[in-house]
């Protein structure tokens, strides 16, 4: 009977941890959305980088590393005023954040 109990708990204690994760994982979703739409680069860039350990906890690299290179150019475009080349860019990206959101949004599908 104990076992079962304990196996309850521990059951309960990571359904709480997916949950969370799930959230927070949809909140930094929607800051780097507010980000970009508002074209704050540098606000973007410092806000990536402090969220993208957490991030790599429980997301594929892959596509933290493709998301990563994508605002790299973003901002290497801003830069150099290329505007066809940055929305380019920056679809490139929010495509890549909304596929990590995604991800880790609690669905049946993400169970399998």
């Amino acid at each position: 009977m104990k076992n079962t109990i304990i196996a309850a708990v521990l059951l309960l204690v990571i359904i709480g941890l997916v949950i969370a994760n799930a959230i927070i994982t949809a909140n930094i979703a929607d800051k780097l959305y507010r980000l970009t739409e508002e074209q704050n680069l540098r606000e973007l860039q410092k806000y990536w980088e402090e969220k993208y350990y957490f991030l790599s906890l429980t997301t594929n690299a892959k596509m933290l590393e493709e998301a990563e290179k994508a605002l790299g150019d973003m901002i290497s475009y801003k830069e150099s005023e290329s505007e066809d080349e940055y929305k380019a860019a920056e679809k490139r990206f929010v495509n890549y954040v909304d596929e990590i959101a995604t991800g880790e949004k609690i669905i049946f599908y993400n169970i399998f």
